[in-house]
């Protein structure tokens, strides 16, 4: 007879069939492997550019202050120059990842004093009063389609576990501060 005695594995979110886990220079260079160009970092924000979805989109990539390890990916759609382009490209990306994920929760509406169809839809969006969010339940975290201020749709892939870790890092950074 014999026992297995160990830990459980921890199940990861995937951004592009990758792990949002381990050493962000490992992340690097799987996100490399798949074509993306590293163009900065400051601290623990990592920028980068490539395709993804058949789109060129700007990846931020964020780590945690202390152990470096890999917590969020965020992709930057490109922009788009006007509400019907913009709305028509968010339900798209909606629409593509509900073929893959579960909506959890969704809403779209414009704050006061906008409305859709008022004219001022994209002044709407830059002053961050357009309210188009989708999320998704994944396996190891969490999966957000929005339109941001930036008028562009933003997908944001969190995962579960290393959030708590580099939240965690943070304040204690913050602490280290004071």
């Amino acid at each position: 007879m014999s026992f297995f005695i160990g830990a459980q594995a921890s199940i990861h979110l995937k951004f592009m069939g990758i792990d949002i886990d381990g050493d962000f220079n490992d992340f690097k260079i799987s996100l490399e492997n798949k074509g993306f160009v590293y163009e900065d970092s400051y601290k623990s924000l990592h920028k980068f550019y490539g395709v993804f979805a058949n789109e060129v989109v700007k990846l931020q990539v964020l780590a945690s202050p202390k152990t470096n390890i890999v917590c969020k990916v965020i992709v930057y759609f490109p922009e788009k120059n006007n509400w019907a382009k913009l709305k028509a490209d968010y339900f798209k990306k909606k629409n593509m990842y509900s073929t893959k994920y579960t909506i959890d929760k969704d809403f779209e509406f414009f704050g006061s004093p906008y409305d859709e169809g008022d004219g001022y839809e994209m002044r709407a969006v830059q002053n961050e009063k357009c309210f188009y969010n989708s999320f998704f339940l994944a396996i190891g975290g969490h999966i957000s389609v929005e339109i941001c201020k930036d008028k562009c749709v933003k997908v944001t892939y969190e995962d579960r576990e290393n959030i708590k870790i580099a939240q965690k890092e943070l304040e204690e950074t913050s602490l280290d501060d004071i």
